[in-house]
């Protein structure tokens, strides 16, 4: 009896390893378990939207960055993937996440302070601030990193390699 209801396949289908890279087909499902930590991640799954272009094109930003973010948003290749985080990595995360908005918010108020008292140095700090805030923000938000990602498959970095050596090895196509 067909009811419509399709059972997703085993969690390594389409999933493998390349010695401290996870490749996986872009529509796979990940095992269960914290790519942090190899814990288990209870079901708890955090979407990222990945985008990856070769890394010549970051020579446009070189001689315009408005020609660069036009190119690269062009020729970029995405990927929506779902990581398992175990509840500690998540509570990290979070943390993480919310020590960057205190600073970004910070910095504003440090910048609205020193304009008000007629404070240089004050409005530097605070600039020095946000723009650090910005950078740690990108970088705490981060769990994977795209190595590559083409038409089929993607390549990712920051993966336990507990989590890595469960699963099976690469065999390239190339």
């Amino acid at each position: 009896m067909e009811d419509g209801y399709v059972l997703p396949p085993p969690p390594s289908e389409g999933v493998w390893f390349d010695r401290s890279t996870l490749v996986m087909t872009k529509d796979a499902p990940l095992p269960d378990r914290c790519v942090k930590c190899n814990a288990p991640a209870n079901g708890f799954r955090l979407k990222r939207k990945l985008a990856w272009h070769h890394p010549a094109i970051y020579l446009l930003a070189l001689m315009a960055v408005l020609i660069y973010a036009l190119v690269a948003g062009i020729v970029s290749k995405r990927a929506i993937i779902y990581v398992g985080l175990c509840a500690k990595h998540v509570r990290r995360r979070r943390v993480k996440i919310a020590v960057g908005w205190f600073l970004l918010i910070a910095s504003f108020v440090s910048v609205i302070t020193a304009i008000a008292n007629y404070s240089g140095i004050l409005g530097l700090i605070g600039f020095v601030v946000f723009f650090f805030a910005i950078i740690w923000l990108i970088v705490v938000a981060r769990v994977v990193t795209p190595k590559r990602i083409d038409d089929h498959l993607v390549w990712l970095k920051g993966i336990n390699s507990n989590y890595l050596s469960e699963l099976p090895p690469w065999q390239s196509q190339a």
